[in-house]
């Protein structure tokens, strides 16, 4: 591939792929999320253990109620917690019509601590946020934690074709309290830059997050 086109495509990954000037923070936030590959799920509980392990900050928060399943035997949200969610406005019926077969609470937040506790983050580091079921909760119950914490930044990591949209919506909620984001898109062999434009199904995902980013600003969900 010619260097002029790599630069291209490699300039247009890291428009996703967020990384920040690190600085001493109060809290490391990490979030659920496979998109059907354990590796990006892991991935992400890898690089926020790491950056704690190196001091940058004092906790580590997980957060999210579930992830895309990535067998054939995950543990399902119940029907009824879905329909009243529903009812709740918190997601749609589509969102609940896939739920109810693919929403796997094994791979929430608490997997994401036990996870983190193997790779050396003490158990009374993890702070739990457990019940978001979208971007925008995660950053809202996130939110609750930090205010009752008083902190006042923190480190957040995701996948990288995930940080900026990740970004964007804790921007918005956090923007009324004056609470600093550091961008950190977590490391994977899965999903890079520099090649994601050599693989069809990465290719999808930046379709994708760029599809839900002007769906979701156009609610005024994002900064």
């Amino acid at each position: 591939m010619p260097f002029i086109a790599w630069t291209v495509l490699f300039l247009k990954g890291k428009q996703f792929a967020l990384r920040d000037r690190l600085k001493n923070a109060d809290a490391i936030v990490v979030l659920a999320g496979t998109r059907g590959k354990i590796k990006f799920l892991d991935g992400k509980i890898q690089t926020a253990a790491h950056l704690y392990c190196k001091g940058w900050a004092p906790y580590l928060i997980a957060s999210g109620k579930f992830s895309f399943k990535i067998t054939d035997t995950p543990s399902l949200i119940p029907i009824e917690d879905l329909e009243k969610a529903v009812k709740e406005g918190r997601i749609g019926q589509k969102d609940a019509t896939v739920a109810a077969k693919s929403w796997d609470t094994g791979l929430g937040a608490t997997y994401i601590r036990d996870q983190a506790i193997k790779l050396g983050v003490p158990g009374a580091a993890i702070l739990m946020e457990a019940e978001s079921l979208h971007t925008r909760e995660n950053a809202e119950y996130v939110l609750e934690i930090l205010k009752k914490h008083n902190m006042q930044r923190i480190i957040l990591v995701t996948s990288p074709f995930h940080q900026l949209r990740t970004y964007l919506t804790f921007a918005k909620v956090f923007q009324p309290y004056n609470i600093e984001i550091i961008n950190y898109y977590a490391d994977s062999d899965e999903w890079s830059p520099a090649t994601w434009f050599l693989n069809k199904e990465h290719r999808k995902l930046i379709k994708s997050e760029r599809e839900r980013i002007e769906k979701y600003r156009a609610k005024g969900d994002l900064l």
